[in-house]
């Protein structure tokens, strides 16, 4: 049997003295999605956002517990965090490609990794597009201003420009908050593409949504996994009675 590619152990995390994460444990296998759904507060975002260690930027955060990528412990010292974020790629509740053209958002990772060559970028840029179905609709608009695209393609501009680093997993938080249901759709069929090469967590406050694209769902309160199991389980057949009380809408 593989071993799991993100591995949380007794997990705990503070933001100062507040207790934002209880003892999590889950595991995540490759090439599956998985969703984490609850009420606001509960920890969800907490949660992936600590596999990319983006609480490193927040002062008096800590942590406590296993969780391992890859086989890799991230809070080991050694781990230098540009190698993690090229591991782990993440896209946020709120559509945010740089103030590039399209091209230059898509080669911008490479660009800082040292990469210089010309026939190096296309290449990039157009794997890149066609992984999120818009090539066909922006190769002759490469040099277009990114933030003057609708929402549904910046969104799918930032999923593109996470997966063009090569990354083995993919944090998606909200990824369709702000959009309406058709670009909402399109994001879930493209979602549902890149679990063929991808590991994906998506933090969702849709449980439609989470039916719709997950293989496993977690359910998260006041900052405890509450249950975590195959996604129809959670929904047919919920062993905790919270659980059962939010998907039935009694709370939440």
């Amino acid at each position: 049997m593989k071993s799991p590619i993100i591995e949380i152990q007794r997990l705990n995390f503070y933001y100062g003295t507040f207790h934002a994460l209880k003892e999590i444990s889950m595991m995540f296998s490759e090439n599956t999605i998985t969703a984490l759904i609850g009420p606001s507060g509960c920890g969800k975002s907490t949660l992936v956002r600590l596999v990319n260690r983006m609480s490193d930027m927040i002062e008096g955060a800590r942590a406590s517990g296993v969780l391992r990528v890859s086989g890799r412990d991230i809070f080991d010292p050694t781990y230098e965090i540009s190698q993690l974020r090229r591991e782990v790629g993440m896209v946020f509740q709120i559509p945010n490609p740089f103030p590039f053209s399209v091209y230059e958002n898509l080669i911008f990772g490479h660009k800082i990794a040292g990469v210089s060559k010309k026939d190096e970028f296309e290449r990039i840029v157009e794997e890149s597009l066609k992984s999120v179905n818009l090539w066909d609709s922006l190769k002759d608009s490469l040099n277009v201003q990114a933030l003057s695209l609708s929402a549904d393609f910046q969104q799918r501009i930032c999923i593109a420009r996470a997966i063009a680093i090569k990354p083995k997993i993919i944090l998606m938080d909200e990824p369709c908050s702000s959009l309406d249901p058709i670009a909402t759709q399109k994001i879930e069929e493209l979602v549902q593409e890149l679990k063929s090469k991808y590991t994906i967590v998506i933090v969702t406050h849709s449980m439609q949504q989470a039916a719709r694209v997950s293989n496993f769902t977690g359910y998260m309160l006041l900052g405890e996994l509450i249950e975590f199991d195959k996604t129809a389980t959670i929904f047919r057949n919920p062993k905790d009675s919270r659980t059962e009380d939010y998907i039935s809408g009694k709370f939440g």
